[in-house]
């Protein structure tokens, strides 16, 4: 028995090393990136920046404090993932509060801020027990050693990338950061008024947190690396989760290569989205799922809440993601008779409701419905879900969105995909290009081989995750491994979910991210059990050949991202920061607008600008180079026509020049600038200006 116990012990000790080690190195290589990234294109007064550069390290530093006053309970994976949820819960709890005033500005957020590392750390000292940290050595196993290091590398690679660059993918440009910088104008996330209300009904977490840095920074300069920290810890939640589902250190550390090296999660780890935010809490609610079920401690229900309400309020793919994933852990994992687990499940499902009432009563007062409108414009033409649903649009879905997982280099390849899947359209019956199911002015067409995190695919790894499914519904067959097979058919439910309720579109591969990450923990599962059937050297030979593929499939992501590149004519490191900024936007082909638009401002008096972005919602290009230029610039909404317009403006002027974006021939719009005598016209932009 005691030898038992010290081997599950080492086991135990050699998992959590297998999955930390990246982490052991993460501090040396943000301290790289954001260096990297302010050394790069900073202003000539950027000596007096430093100040509130530093100043956003408090994020850092509360987190890290929150995690010395939680207990050591099973190892620092567990309380590294129970001091995420908590500061999520705070981060959040401050930004709710303080916005109730109008008090949401950089003073009395590092004032809280540095409130509670203060009394985080007074507790922890306070302890019998005082602030202890177990660090273990580095494993010998070759196959963790080789994961450890290529995740170190991924992580050192989007690391950089996220710090030097700028935030440039449209959505960011179109709705991401504008909300924030509306948010930090008013000092408050109350709604305001505009033409595109993703930035008002949208989930808010995720630029919560860009909000913070935004104000404690004083710039855009960190909010990439929101994503990035995102990722990291993503990978660390997936270990964790594949040593619940019962993997090895070499599972747990191959399941975490798995997760680092998705070419959608290396490309989205140094932008300005949220699908890798949502991965977070997602995995996060997963393990604390496990955990509950069997431990049935009220705790470990609290912090599965917290990361779902989380999750909720991050990105709304998560209520049909999360349902089937917790549902599965909680059925298939519980120590005891499972009516014990109904009152920890309602406390979480409270909690996670509680986290996102505020929204819920902002959606409400828009829109009547705690969601928001059905479509970006609330008119019903851009409508996100199915006009119609049954088993043939779900089945036409599920087909299309296979399809955009599998595009490769071959185009006769892709042109094979595409042709297949009209064929089984036919076959059944059903319109390929179905308006009722299909996003509008789009066309099914082959999958493509992109290296953009809006498109890129994982085909390899959809592959490796069949090959799992299959494995363990034949081991669970006979009886073992029941949990893990349970897993893996929530997310194939969880998937077909998906794709019964939303319409297809070309752009839809980078929503399934997080499902990706999430089923990560199958694959480390594959890797270490359902290998067991070989002898161990065989067995090893193919776990590292597994780990150098997957390496190698994340060498391109990492290196080329279209609009994020690390090497190449146009890599980051030669581009200035102003022009990163459009480099998701050649297809506008406006840069040249933007930019003569913000001198034409800059030259003149004016210090609140309105902004008529009904024709073209990418307006924070124009925000961001003005705000240069002009820090005292603030920036309103001109011409809105739908329900928006009854909340108060951010800022409390009239504006005295307004910047009709694409408004050169459309005579409505003009005529609603009457009373601004002077236009200038610039390319397909319109200034309206008073003398």
């Amino acid at each position: 028995m005691i030898r038992e116990a010290r081997r599950s012990r080492a086991a135990v000790s050699r998992a959590e090393t297998a999955a930390l080690f990246p982490f052991f190195c993460f501090f040396e290589a943000i301290n790289t990136s954001i260096n990297a990234g302010f050394r790069h294109g900073l202003p000539a007064d950027s000596k007096r920046e430093y100040p509130r550069r530093v100043a956003a390290c408090v994020l850092i530093g509360a987190l890290a404090s929150i995690a010395c006053l939680i207990p050591e309970r099973d190892g620092f994976r567990d309380r590294l993932l129970r001091a995420l949820v908590v500061f999520a819960g705070v981060l959040f709890g401050i930004t709710e509060w303080l916005s109730l005033f109008g008090a949401l500005r950089r003073g009395p957020l590092l004032v809280s801020w540095l409130a509670v590392i203060g009394l985080a750390f007074a507790g922890a000292l306070g302890r019998s027990t005082g602030i202890r940290f177990q660090i273990r050595l580095p494993s010998r196993d070759p196959i963790v050693l080789v994961c450890a290091s290529g995740i170190v590398a991924i992580l050192a690679l989007t690391g950089v990338t996220a710090a030097v660059s700028a935030p440039n993918t449209t959505d960011a440009m179109a709705y991401h950061l504008p909300r924030v910088v509306y948010w930090a104008e008013q000092a408050s996330v109350r709604f305001f008024p505009t033409p595109y209300l993703n930035q008002l009904m949208l989930q808010p977490f995720a630029e919560y947190v860009m909000l913070h840095s935004y104000l404690l920074s004083g710039g855009d300069r960190l909010v990439n690396l929101v994503q990035w920290f995102a990722s990291l810890f993503s990978i660390l939640g997936v270990s964790s989760v594949a040593r619940m589902l019962g993997a090895g250190p070499r599972g747990q550390a191959i399941a975490a290569l798995f997760a680092a090296t998705l070419p959608t999660g290396v490309l989205a780890a140094s932008g300005a989205k949220n699908d890798y935010c949502l991965a977070l809490w997602l995995v996060a609610a997963v393990y604390f799922a496990v955990r509950f079920a069997r431990t049935e401690l009220p705790s470990d229900a609290l912090a599965m809440g917290g990361a779902l309400g989380l999750a909720l309020l991050t990105k709304a793919t998560a209520y049909l993601f999360a349902p089937w994933l917790l549902a599965a852990v909680l059925v298939a994992c519980p120590a005891g008779p499972r009516r014990r687990l109904v009152p920890g499940v309602l406390a979480a499902l409270a909690c996670a409701l509680l986290m996102n009432a505020p929204h819920y009563v902002r959606n409400l007062e828009l829109s009547g419905s705690p969601l928001g409108f059905d479509s970006a414009q609330g008119d019903g033409f851009f409508r996100w879900r199915n006009d119609r649903f049954g088993w043939k649009p779900t089945v036409s879905n599920i087909l299309r969105n296979l399809s955009d997982q599998l595009g490769g280099r071959s185009n006769q390849s892709n042109h094979n995909v595409y042709t297949w899947v009209v064929w089984a359209h036919h076959r059944l019956g059903i319109d390929v290009n179905d308006p009722a199911t299909t996003w509008p002015w789009t066309v099914f067409e082959p999958p493509r081989n992109a290296n953009h995190e809006a498109n890129a695919n994982s085909r390899w790894h959809l592959l490796i995750l069949t090959i799992a499914g299959c494995v363990l519904t034949w081991r669970a067959a006979r009886g073992r491994e029941r949990p893990a097979a349970f897993y893996a058919w929530a997310l194939l439910l969880a998937f077909v979910a998906f794709s019964s309720y939303l319409k297809w579109q070309l752009y839809l591969a980078r929503l399934f991210l997080p499902l990706f990450v999430a089923a990560a923990p199958i694959a480390g599962v594959l890797a270490d059990s359902g290998l067991r059937v070989f002898p161990p050297k065989p067995r090893a030979v193919l776990q590292a050949a597994l780990c150098l593929f997957l390496l190698s499939v994340a060498r391109l992501p990492a290196l080329e991202n279209w609009v994020r590149p690390l090497r190449g004519e146009r890599n980051v490191f030669r581009v200035a920061r102003d022009d990163q900024y459009f480099a998701d936007m050649t297809a506008w082909n406006n840069r040249g607008a933007y930019e003569q638009t913000v001198d034409e401002l800059a030259r003149g008096p004016c210090r609140t600008i309105g902004i008529d972005s009904t024709n073209l919602s990418l307006e924070y290009p124009l925000m961001a180079l003005l705000g240069e230029r002009r820090p005292d610039a603030r920036f309103l909404h001109t011409g809105v026509a739908n329900a928006s317009r009854q909340f108060p403006q951010p800022v409390a002027r009239i504006p005295c020049a307004v910047v009709c974006l694409d408004c050169a021939g459309d005579l409505k719009r003009q005529q609603l600038y009457g009373e601004f005598p002077n236009r200038v016209a610039i390319d397909r932009f319109l200034i309206f200006h008073k003398p």
